[in-house]
């Protein structure tokens, strides 16, 4: 699995600070998560991300959105 907060974070102009307000995470792992640091997380801390996403950018978020399945041998 790879993160694709950043990138989402990006796309829609926000910042890892206003994902750290909004979602009630703590702090390092917002910014472990976003710089690629962190490889595995509790259903609870995904669903907060997600939450806290949604209510910075005003849209659904799927788990999609924001991970995306690595497979080995893929280009």
């Amino acid at each position: 699995m790879k993160w694709k907060i950043k990138e989402y974070l990006e796309t829609h102009g926000k910042t890892p600070y206003a994902l750290w307000k909004a979602s009630g995470i703590s702090r390092t792992t917002i910014y472990a998560i976003t710089g690629g640091k962190m490889d595995g997380l509790h259903f609870d801390t995904l669903s907060k991300l997600i939450a806290g996403l949604e209510s910075i950018t005003g849209q659904t978020v799927e788990v999609g959105d924001v991970l995306e399945v690595v497979r080995d041998g893929a280009t």
